[in-house]
């Protein structure tokens, strides 16, 4: 009689390049492309509460909300301001693409969420090591920036057409 244990076999990666959903980030990437990806990526929940990202840290990552939602916070101040939320659908993190590449807001779980966690220092070395990658994935990026832009264009005009005349500013009556 053996007395090794017999444990069942996990996968190298929580995902592979069929198993990553179906969303605007992965759009028209090649299965090389969406093999990185999926190798740069793990699940990551979180419970309502749990910080996700802390303004000033390293921005090595970011995350695709799967199901859930996060709160962005204002940092440094007393109380802190929600300034975004965002659900399902939705990525979260664009610090790890920019130098310095620290976290610029508080991120907090509103409520049990799981997420898509990629590992963006690693993303940023692949990019560097394949052009053509990079360039896919930052166009696939920008416009998922750029929808978000649009999306916040919209919100700001419609609280210009709402706030009462002689208001201080917009912002004040901007709900986000």
């Amino acid at each position: 009689m053996s007395n090794s244990v017999t444990s069942e076999k996990r996968p190298k990666f929580d995902f592979t390049a069929e198993t990553l959903p179906e969303h605007p980030l992965f759009a028209g990437l090649e299965l090389p492309y969406r093999r990185i990806l999926a190798e740069c990526a793990m699940r990551a929940d979180f419970m309502a509460g749990d910080r996700v990202l802390e303004a000033g840290e390293p921005a090595n990552c970011f995350y695709l909300v799967i199901q859930g939602s996060i709160d962005l916070e204002t940092p440094g101040v007393r109380i802190p301001a929600r300034v975004q939320t965002v659900g399902a659908g939705d990525v979260l993190g664009w610090s790890w693409l920019f130098p310095p590449y620290s976290w610029h807001f508080n991120a907090l779980a509103r409520e049990s969420t799981q997420t898509l966690f990629f590992y963006g220092s690693r993303l940023r070395q692949q990019c560097d090591r394949n052009r053509d990658l990079g360039y896919q994935l930052l166009k696939n990026l920008s416009q998922i920036l750029l929808d978000h832009l649009q999306a916040d264009r919209e919100r700001w005009i419609e609280a210009a057409h709402i706030a009462p005349l002689g208001s201080t500013t917009v912002a004040d009556y901007l709900v986000i």
